[in-house]
């Protein structure tokens, strides 16, 4: 019973770090938005309910990490030591950001009660999410194999220096691995006091969660209140990240890549929105931008490649958005080579001790991408393509009651507003999935498995990961110029 109490007020206690870690990198604005528009607290404050969750989980994960690579002992001790930061935390700010805002409601009876329908549907699909979760202990192979025998091994031996973590026979699967997952699951036994893979897997309905609350937060800024929500319960509703077996309802790392992965994306795209307007101050947004991308690197692999992908887009973007400005094409190519610095250092600077840590763990040849990234293996793995291009065009375009139906939107958004489509923001997660989409073709072609098996058993698990770019596309194509008196995009 003391274990249930301590799990708790442990999460509420992780939520709490988290907004305290919003407030440090994005400011006291997140605390109280300019355009109250609803009754509901939930609905005017979903940025910062959404981010307390995203981040408390990735910064107590890694707040584990650091301890133990600095020689502190993992389990119980630490688990309420960070909640006891968050507490501490979450008092200072609040102390110093609360403020008391006078409500705006949305224009019409008919949009708030769209909007107190939409957050009710996305709490409601919590709770659904939560339960199917907690009813089924991990089960797939990744969640077991993977994460939660790692996640088994640091509760029994208390460190991330475990000499099982080092044994080439034991850790046979990926044992680089990045431990956002298992360090997770770890602090929910430490909490309860117990190894049980059922309540690890709570997690995950909880990124999903803040992952539609941030998503409704950050669109009530660029288009109106009642847009913002349809697109949040389009994004909450999809298929392969809501329903499906390898989602929020698993304890693997494809939906959680899926949410970090999406929330770098959301905030480069409130950023080249309002780049040009903002000026200095559109540099929180890009900084939590990349804290958002080391995330995501510090949850799978699969994070290095969108890393890439996103850094080649944002300083060639970054031009685009600044045209018409003040000075010449030497200034706007000079900011938008700062603004790429800032990304790539505040992103990797802060993952040092996990590659250093990284370096001595065991590798396997299935993991060796780096050193088969030669022409001759690409020029050998070309005939490849026959098969993982329509394989990947059936996934995403003939498979729609698994997949969702985000990819038929997405291509329908583009062509329906060409135009828009070339705006920096949305170019971006063009780019994005493109790009992605590329890098997993040419891993099918220098993998050292028979493609049928490589992309064949990955492929929709990488396609989820997208899913929020095509939502966050289609919001930005059918909405992107609906703004009324109330929105305000220079507010970064």
């Amino acid at each position: 019973m003391i274990g249930f109490v301590l799990l708790g007020g442990g999460l509420i206690a992780q939520w709490m770090l988290g907004v305290a870690l919003a407030t440090a990198v994005l400011g006291k604005r997140i605390w109280t938005p300019r355009n109250p528009i609803h009754t509901w607290a939930l609905v005017n404050h979903a940025e910062l309910t959404g981010l307390g969750i995203l981040l408390g989980i990735a910064g107590t994960s890694y707040g584990q990490f650091l301890w133990s690579w600095a020689g502190g002992t993992l389990g119980r001790s630490c688990s309420l030591a960070l909640a006891a930061v968050g507490f501490v935390g979450f008092g200072i700010v609040w102390w110093t950001c609360r403020a008391k805002a006078t409500e705006q409601p949305a224009d019409s009876e008919n949009e708030r009660a769209w909007i107190k329908f939409a957050c009710s549907i996305v709490i409601l699909l919590f709770f659904s999410q939560l339960t199917q979760a907690l009813l089924t202990p991990q089960r797939l192979w990744d969640e077991r194999a993977i994460f939660g025998l790692k996640a088994l091994v640091l509760y029994e031996d208390r460190s991330v220096r475990s000499p099982d973590l080092l044994h080439d026979d034991f850790v046979q699967y990926h044992p680089r691995y990045p431990l956002l997952i298992p360090l997770t699951e770890l602090h929910i036994y430490g909490l309860i006091g117990t190894a049980d893979d059922r309540w690890a897997k709570l997690v995950f309905p909880l990124l999903s969660l803040g992952l539609s609350l941030t998503f409704a937060g950050v669109l009530q800024r660029h288009m109106r209140p009642g847009a913002a929500w349809l697109w949040t319960l389009v994004l909450a509703t999809v298929p392969m990240l809501a329903f499906d077996d390898y989602g929020f309802l698993s304890g693997q790392a494809d939906a959680p890549v899926a949410a970090y992965h999406g929330l770098c994306l959301l905030y480069l795209w409130d950023w080249l929105r309002s780049y040009q307007q903002a000026g200095q101050r559109a540099t929180r947004t890009l900084l939590f931008a990349a804290f958002a991308a080391g995330m995501t690197l510090f949850n799978k692999d699969e994070g290095i490649a969108f890393f890439v992908v996103d850094l080649a887009l944002i300083i060639p973007l970054s031009v685009l958005s600044l045209r018409g400005t003040r000075g010449g094409a030497l200034a706007r190519w000079g900011r938008a080579l700062r603004a790429g610095a800032l990304f790539a250092a505040a992103t990797v600077l802060p993952l040092i001790p996990w590659w250093l840590h990284r370096r001595e763990l065991p590798g396997t040849t299935e993991m060796s991408y780096s050193g088969r990234l030669t022409w001759p293996v690409i020029e050998a793995g070309l005939p490849t393509l026959w098969w993982s291009v329509p394989h990947l065009a059936r996934r995403m375009f003939l498979q729609m009651p698994e997949m969702g139906w985000q990819w038929w939107g997405m291509l329908l958004a583009g062509l329906s507003h060409i135009r828009r489509a070339c705006s920096p923001e949305q170019l971006l997660l063009l780019g994005d999935v493109t790009g992605a989409l590329a890098a997993l073709l040419v891993a099918g072609m220098i993998a050292p498995t028979p493609v049928e098996e490589h992309l064949g058993g990955s492929s929709h698990r990488f396609l989820m990961q997208l899913a929020p770019a095509a939502v966050l596309f289609m919001a930005g194509q059918f909405h992107g110029i609906q703004r009324d008196s109330r929105v305000n995009p220079d507010r970064v």
